[in-house]
């Protein structure tokens, strides 16, 4: 999945994992040039998409620049 180049996320979701999770996590969203929160994102967004709580065609929020000045 591509970067969001823009912050369309309002809501932040926490958790705890182990040691090792957490440096898999971080080597496999630097394999992919994302960052670690980048990472899970899509992650989470893959799985709910299989799942079905999660349309197929998920978009974000169309925010044009001119909203954001």
């Amino acid at each position: 999945m591509p970067k969001i180049e823009i912050d369309s996320r309002a809501e932040l979701l926490c958790t705890r994992v182990t040691q090792v999770i957490k440096e898999a996590v971080i080597h496999e969203s630097q394999v992919e040039g994302l960052t670690p929160s980048e990472w899970l994102r899509n992650l989470i967004v893959k799985e709910l998409k299989e799942r079905g709580a999660l349309p197929r065609v998920y978009r974000f929020p169309n925010l044009e620049k001119s909203n954001l000045e």
